[in-house]
């Protein structure tokens, strides 16, 4: 489909049209900044990614299909394109089959505020919070939707319903409203008359959503099958909702939300998942899928989850006690960053092979990647089958893909030279735009005009039978509309007769039509189809209280279920319902089923039964009564360690009487010892631990459960019997290795000055072994005396011919300034340390101590470690980008030359370390982009690669990457790996991410121009 405009006739007049519009659009820096310092950063701030290329020109419109490539048996179209539409980030289909278009051309920044603080990833904060239409500022962004009203398969209508908008990313038609995802809002315009225009001002249904990152904000606003509105968020932005009767539900970062329009409830679905959450897609089965910022496909999110996240930078879960989460669907393919959004292909216009593949938008690599799933357990791993669609044409940036009602495959295409937004000015193009259909090589005649809001409830009935998945969803979305009581017979009979997915289209529409009463759930639990099953559980649990009767089936159902998948949703199900009824639903499952090898069921039993063990702790206890539960393998390997860390972690006396009675109900030393590796764990991190004399009197009592550290408990407690005891046993040669080390780490955690002399010989003694030395400069970081750095800077000779003793002491000499003084000495001045043996990123962990004098020094002794200034960086970037494709180049050797000098942190083709992104899903094809990155590495710090600057309380200045946060404490490993530390909140004074990464900005510094050629051969070609 197309618009009838003549294109052709007014291309030419279309470069000076843009010009003037770009011109009124661009956002300049000093409307933005509300301060010197927030314009002198924007002004001065090297963009990161893809950005505007000013030689690149855009393909007209007429030309741009040439550019493709897509198989022969699949057609492609130019559906609209500039200027009818400009910056298109989602497409919908509404009753009409109207094509609906969110144009986002206010973005990246609300009209009306002012930037008062910017970070290093473009986060931002305003002077002020906007106000709901039609109060406050006009913005630019629109809402349009577009019409074939002749019948002859085009596009030739176009109408605002909504503009003036500011910062809007989603629409959603239902219940005689227009739905509008306007961050910071939810808004509803009535439409009683369901014309597609609004019918007065809106009203503002949630309010909450951040706008730190308008890259990341809450998108993709859709109607689920159960009648709630579904919505994604990015990672970059905070979210404190409030409706009518849900207040302050906040949350960081990435997540799945849904609200419910009759009963304004919000809540988090699902939260985390991969990098970046921009897409909301609901296949035939009612699951739910996103797209990610990263190298896979992304979670197939369960309700009530917790899936991985970079903790860094997005900050930590909603659950303290979450204790894992769920991991993205497995990919076997090529891992290239990124693909985006995505739909599960269920549309039957297509050729039957195409059915129930994954579609999935690729922007930085401009085309659309062909996905199978295959069944592992309760979720799904992603086979990579092909590249379906992909161009030349540089400027295609699908942003958002969806089935039409047609069975066409529908793709909203940014069009812009430019893709990353970490660049805080606007240089988007702002005048591009293009829509695309994918479908059949040959096809019939357009389809005929329809109005399915003017269906009769028996032809509603009827769609439930549609083979094109869009068709179905729509008939759901009238049900939910009109609960029509008379609907409910027909739909009744169908859920008795219809094939497996006729039934679940009945079970939606009844639950839309009327609500789940008992007779429908025992039919729906009793049902031979098992996602008639999982979603009767579902929509059950979303009562989140059952009958006695209901409740009954719902045990039986959890007993002799087969499906991994229901019995993944009876867990998800659990954890909303009352108490009671959780511990029995995991007391079946746990005594019928193994599932301990799910990828999914054994962390959604722990969440089920972490919801509840505080606030119902005898039943608890009255599930642990039964000796089998004990020895099912998901209470071993899951739930036991982790329900015992969970109750230490809070504290609390009736938490500690808890942990006392499980260690007393414990039937075997196994179980105890199980539970006593909990308890150790909750404790990591803390200085002194007071346990109530009944629990401690248990753990004496199963010291030999203790494990390799029985003192671990006492010292804790600073008891100096225990303390005497271990100092005994850490300057002991013959003791044990494995109980040293472990005294000497909690030596580093208690806080005890008196045991600083005995870790000093420790380490200086020629005797010790390295990992005895190394762990020993560990612990005595945590001590703030003065001839920690005094005597290891004289004695640090003696030991540093160990790399690992080596680094350790230098890590301890950059975390005080008093001892890293004292190390600059011993360099300066009798010249018994040579600056040779600390290497760059060491170097640079002395500028973490944030002092003058320190960085002076530091420049004095290793001036290669000082960051290059930006005229360098560009002089740098032109002479190496003139040798790159020169010369005979020798991929061998530039292949040699990445693993001596990249390859131990960054890894390419299967080669390589995995302490820095791996390099193989980059767009390598273009040298600019390479030489940016690699001149100047902090231009662009990957997600999960963040280094953390933390101040503890006695002073310790620490660096590392966020490995967890969770119940009061957070663990950091270095950045380029080693031992991690734990911490509790209580003893971080302050913590923030820095704006420099670890590798080196000179790395090609040493390379002749030979080789320099030759390693950008390696990096570019393409295997």
């Amino acid at each position: 489909m197309h618009l009838k405009h003549l294109r052709g006739s007014i291309w030419f007049l279309l470069p000076l049209l843009i010009f003037a519009c770009e011109n009124e659009s661009k956002l300049e820096i000093k409307d933005l900044a509300a301060n010197e310092d927030v314009a002198n950063f924007m002004e001065n701030y090297k963009g990161r990614g893809v950005l505007t290329d000013s030689l690149a020109i855009p393909t007209a419109p007429k030309d741009v299909l040439k550019d493709f490539t897509i198989p022969e048996d699949l057609s492609l179209e130019l559906v609209l394109s500039e200027p009818e539409i400009v910056q298109p980030i989602q497409v919908s289909f509404d009753h009409k089959g109207r094509m609906w278009v969110v144009q986002y051309q206010q973005y990246p920044y609300p009209k009306g505020l002012k930037i008062t603080a910017i970070d290093n990833h473009t986060r931002v904060k305003f002077d002020k919070k906007l106000d709901p239409p039609p109060a406050g500022a006009k913005g630019a962004d629109r809402i349009t939707f577009f019409e074939d009203t002749d019948g002859d398969g085009k596009y030739d209508k176009s109408t605002d319903a909504i503009s003036g908008l500011n910062i809007t990313t989603g629409v959603a038609l239902g219940r005689k409203k227009i739905w509008v995802l306007s961050p910071p809002f939810l808004l509803a315009y009535a439409d009683e008359n369901e014309d597609g225009l609004p019918e007065g001002d809106p009203e503002v249904h949630l309010e909450g959503f951040g706008l730190e990152d308008t890259h990341a904000v809450a998108n993709s606003l859709r109607w689920g099958p159960d009648g709630w509105l579904y919505g994604a968020q990015g990672s970059t932005t905070t979210a404190n909702i409030n409706s009518k009767v849900s207040k302050n539900v906040a949350f960081l970062g990435q997540a799945i939300w849904r609200y419910h329009p009759e009963t304004n409830v919000f809540e988090l679905f699902s939260e985390g998942g991969g990098n970046n959450a921009f897409n909301v897609e609901f296949d035939r089965k009612g699951r739910i899928f996103s797209g990610t910022n990263g190298y896979d496909r992304g979670p197939y999110y369960k309700q009530g989850a917790y899936y991985i996240k970079s903790w860094g930078k997005h900050g930590p879960l909603t659950n303290p006690y979450a204790f894992g989460y769920l991991p993205n669907m497995p990919l076997e393919g090529e891992k290239k960053r990124f693909t985006h959004s995505l739909i599960k292909y269920e549309g039957a216009a297509l050729p039957a092979h195409y059915n129930d593949l994954m579609f999935a938008i690729n922007p930085l690599h401009n085309f659309i990647q062909l996905t199978a799933f295959t069944e592992k357990g309760s979720s799904f791993e992603n086979v990579d089958k092909e590249i379906v669609l992909s161009t030349t044409d540089k400027w295609f940036r699908p942003v958002d893909i969806k089935l039409g009602p047609d069975g066409g495959i529908y793709i909203a295409d940014w069009y812009d030279s430019r893709l990353s937004h970490v660049d805080p000015r606007d240089t988007w193009h702002k005048t591009s735009g293009r829509i695309y259909r994918l479908g059949p090589k040959n096809e019939d005649k357009p389809m005929q005009s329809f109005d399915i809001s003017s269906y009769s409830n028996e032809k509603l009935v009827q769609l439930l039978s549609h083979e094109n998945k869009w068709f179905r969803q729509e008939a759901l979305r009238q049900f939910g509309d009109r609960k029509d009581p008379s609907s409910l017979p027909p739909l009744v009979k169908l859920l008795q007769t219809g094939n497996e997915q006729e039934v679940l289209e009945a079970l939606w529409a009844i639950n839309l039509t009327a609500g789940i009463n008992d007779e429908i759930g025992k039919m729906g639990l009793n049902h031979k189809d098992p996602f008639v099953r999982m979603w009767t559980v579902r929509l059950l649990g979303d009562k989140q209280s059952l009958s006695p009767a209901m409740f009954q089936e719902l045990q039986k159902l959890a007993a002799k279920e087969t499906h991994p998948e229901v019995r993944s949703q009876l867990m998800a199900s659990a954890k909303r319902l009352p108490s009671t009824q959780t511990f029995s639903l995991i007391e079946n499952l746990l005594n019928n089923h193994e599932d301990s090898e799910d990828p999914d069921i054994p962390l959604l039993t722990w969440w089920a039964l972490e919801e509840k063990a505080t606030s119902d702790r005898e039943g608890v206890l009255a599930m642990m009564a039964d000796d089998k539960i004990w020895q099912h393998p998901i209470m071993e390997k899951v739930l036991l360690g982790r329900l015992m860390q969970r109750y230490i972690m809070e504290g609390g006396e009736e938490n500690f009487a808890m942990a006392t009675q499980l260690l007393e109900e414990a039937p075997s030393p196994k179980h105890i010892k199980i539970l006593i590796e909990g308890l150790q764990e909750g404790l990591l991190g803390r200085e002194m631990v007071t346990l109530p004399d009944n629990l401690l009197k248990i753990l004496e009592k199963n010291n030999k459960e203790l494990g390799d550290s029985p003192l671990t408990l006492a010292l804790r407690r600073r008891e100096e019997k225990a303390l005497a005891e271990a100092l005994k046993i850490i300057n002991d040669p013959n003791a044990e290795i494995g109980l040293r080390l472990s005294y000497i780490q909690v030596l580093g955690e208690i806080n005890q000055d008196e045991v600083v002399p005995d870790l000093l010989n420790l380490v200086k003694n020629g005797q010790s072994s390295p990992v005895i030395k190394q762990t020993a400069l560990h612990a005595l970081q945590s001590y703030n005396q003065k001839e920690i750095g005094e005597q290891l800077s004289k004695a640090y000779p003696g030991f540093r011919d160990n790399v690992y003793v080596r680094e350790a002491a230098i890590s301890l000499f950059a975390s005080r300034k008093e001892w890293a003084m004292d190390f600059f000495n011993e360099i300066e001045q009798p010249k018994t340390i040579s600056p040779d043996d600390v290497e760059y990123h060491l170097a640079r962990r002395f500028r973490l101590l944030q002092d003058e004098e320190i960085n002076e020094r530091a420049d004095r002794i290793w001036p290669s470690s000082k960051l290059l200034t930006s005229e360098e960086k560009t002089k740098r970037i032109n002479a190496y980008g003139k040798l790159i494709g020169k010369g005979k180049q020798n991929i061998k050797k530039g292949r040699t030359l990445f693993l001596s000098n990249c390859g131990s942190c960054h890894q390419l083709n299967g080669e390589g370390g995995v302490s820095g992104p791996e390099l193989t899903g980059y767009d390598r094809s273009n040298p600019d982009y390479l030489l940016l990155h690699i001149v100047d590495p902090n231009a662009d710090i990957r997600e999960g690669y963040e280094v953390q600057r933390i101040v503890t309380t006695d002073g310790r200045i620490l660096e590392g990457r966020l490995k967890s946060q969770s119940g009061g404490t957070i663990t950091i490993e270095p950045p380029l790996g080693g031992k991690s530390t734990v911490l509790s909140q209580e003893r971080i004074a302050a913590m923030e991410v820095q704006q420099t990464t670890y590798m080196p900005e000179r790395i090609l510094e040493p390379l002749s121009d030979e080789e320099v050629s030759d390693l950008f051969a390696y990096l570019m070609q393409v295997k």
